[in-house]
């Protein structure tokens, strides 16, 4: 769908009930399976398409399944890593070897994939089978990236996996024993365990593969929380209680509290507001715009209406940007200047008058990127890195530097980006201040699942995407500038290429260097990334989730994810 020039103000209509019924949404006629005061209701406006480990790349499928699956390390609620499926673990004097022991107790979910026992332990197989996997090229894991060029061997069994060659698995990765494993590292990684909480490193069964095969992504089995119970494409996703969850909290009471979850797909934030307002739904994790001035005062803080709400409000781990590819080998880049001039995309940053679109546009909700990479918010952030301010001066002796005085002959740009309300609004705002200085955007969007595939296989020159840190350790974000890491394989979808860049990253990941010194070579690489343009800096953002008064156990956090194990309701 393309979009013309229109103004902002279409986006702040309120739409007639008749549209609620055709998105499909439960108030309309389809009600939840799971029907208890302690079931959790939220909705996931980007959709979703898969609940694979293997593919887990984006928020809403990272939220579904943290309700579903574990790692063998994690984070608590203060960021710090704790064990999981692990109980314990050590490293070498080298930093080379991890061992890792784990827990004994863990069942699977009950599943048919079991056959008549319906479930089994986790042990340490299970950890050997799920990394395998995640680098098993017929698999095709975007996940691949964390374990190549790391783990020994993993390399080698992607390509023998490539090409069906039969392979004894990854030589680095030993299972001692049922409840040991060791993993052999090509060299130091200092941030180890915080790849392991990302949601690739997601234990799973080999029987859930065996069983349901490719069609297993939307057939879950875990050792989470909550157990899958039903996904209706397109309109909702419902889990329940797994009642032989391991974890207890810490007075010894047994967890989860809550009897399900259940998962809407309303599309519409507008709808998704009022579904709230109307007690269908338990949490909002983004107030559309036109609701804003509604439940917020000027100074942010709740209106009367609103009082008994919780509001968990906290500056994220996370940066919106339009990315631009730069590979010109490719389909997508072809006569198209923005990929090969850096003046040109320079001009685009300065032209951005990001000021204005957090205060018209997102109403408060959000910091101008006018900084680097990391957000203020993350480990590793310094003031002293400048981005770029609106300057559209600079930003038309920039575009007539680069041969196209005024936007001549520059041809017609196409952003794509996801069918989502508030995304659209600031890419029209970017739009008309981009017209101000010449240049055309045409807006194309699509759902959000095709969206991201596209970008992954560089079917796109020009894109709106967001990176939210898995982890809090800067080097998550410096990842997507390292050349090895390159799309589809891994997240670097720009497909930079700086030996500088390269140099930086791997120096800034052993673990005989200090945190200081760690900090220090990724802002060296910030400085560069700003020159070089490969990003249009957006904003950094604010994470502003509005709860129902009877959610307890909820708590506001820098990184993007929602933990429902010690959540009830009253």
């Amino acid at each position: 769908m393309l979009f013309s020039n229109r103004t902002l103000k279409i986006w702040f209509i309120i739409l007639p009930f008749a549209l609620f019924c055709s998105l499909g949404i439960y108030s309309c006629g389809n009600k939840p399976k799971i029907d208890s005061t302690r079931t959790f209701y939220y909705n996931e406006p980007d959709g979703l398409n898969t609940l694979d480990p293997a593919t887990t790349s984006y928020k809403a499928a990272i939220w579904a399944g943290t309700q579903i699956f574990n790692g063998l390390v994690e984070l608590d609620s203060t960021l710090n890593f704790v064990p999981c499926l692990a109980k314990s673990w050590e490293i070498d004097s080298a930093g080379i070897e991890w061992t890792f022991h784990l827990r004994t107790d863990i069942l699977f979910h009950e599943n048919e994939c079991f056959g008549t026992l319906k479930t089994r332990k986790f042990n340490a197989n299970d950890v050997k089978f799920s990394f395998e996997r995640i680098c098993d090229a017929r698999v095709k894991s975007t996940g691949l990236w964390i374990f190549r060029n790391r783990l020994v061997g993993a390399d080698e069994f992607n390509k023998s996996t490539s090409n069906t060659i039969p392979t004894n698995g990854i030589n680095g990765i030993e299972v001692i024993n049922d409840s040991t494993i060791k993993f052999q590292l090509e060299k130091p990684f200092a941030p180890l365990l915080s790849l392991l909480t990302m949601p690739y490193c997601w234990i799973i069964p080999h029987e859930a593969i065996d069983y349901y095969k490719t069609d297993f992504y939307k057939h879950p089995v875990g050792t989470g929380a909550f157990i899958f119970d039903e996904w209706k494409p397109d309109m909702s996703l419902s889990l329940k209680r797994n009642p032989h969850y391991f974890k207890l909290d810490a007075h010894g009471n047994k967890l989860p509290f809550l009897d399900g979850v259940y998962i809407t797909f309303i599309r519409n934030t507008k709808a998704e507001f009022l579904e709230f307002e109307k007690e269908k739904l338990d949490l909002i994790s983004s107030i559309d715009p036109s609701f804003v001035d509604k439940v917020f005062t000027k100074e942010s803080t709740l209106k009367p209406d609103y009082f008994d709400f919780k509001l968990l409000q906290a500056s994220a781990h996370s940066v919106e940007y339009y990315g631009i590819l730069l590979d010109t080998t490719v389909e997508a880049t072809k006569n198209m200047p923005l990929s090969r001039s850096k003046l040109l995309r320079q001009a685009l940053n300065y032209a951005i008058d990001r000021e204005s679109i957090i205060r018209f546009v997102l109403k408060g909700k959000g910091i101008p990127a006018t900084y680097g990479v990391l957000p203020p918010s993350m480990p590793g952030f310094s003031p002293s890195i400048k981005g770029y301010q609106y300057n559209p001066e600079k930003a038309r002796l920039l575009l007539a530097q680069a041969g196209f005085p005024n936007g001549k002959g520059l041809p017609v740009l196409t952003l794509q980006l996801g069918a989502n309300e508030r995304t659209a609004s600031v890419a029209e705002a970017v739009q008309q201040q981009w017209k101000d200085i010449g240049v055309k955007l045409e807006l194309h969007q699509v759902d959000f699942p095709q969206h991201l595939d596209m970008v992954r296989n560089s079917k796109l020159a020009l894109w709106r995407t967001s990176w939210i840190g898995d982890y809090p350790d800067p080097e998550n974000f410096l990842a997507l500038f390292y050349s090895i890491n390159q799309s589809p394989k891994g997240p670097n979808t720009t497909h930079i290429q700086r030996k500088d860049l390269d140099s930086l990253y791997q120096s800034a990941l052993s673990p005989r260097i200090d945190i200081a010194k760690r900090y220090e070579l990724y802002n060296q690489m910030e400085r560069i990334i700003l020159d070089d343009a490969p990003w249009i800096f957006l904003y950094y953002n604010v994470h502003q989730r509005l709860a129902r008064p009877s959610v307890i156990g909820l708590r506001p956090e820098g990184i993007d994810r929602l933990v429902l194990e010690t959540v009830d309701k009253k």
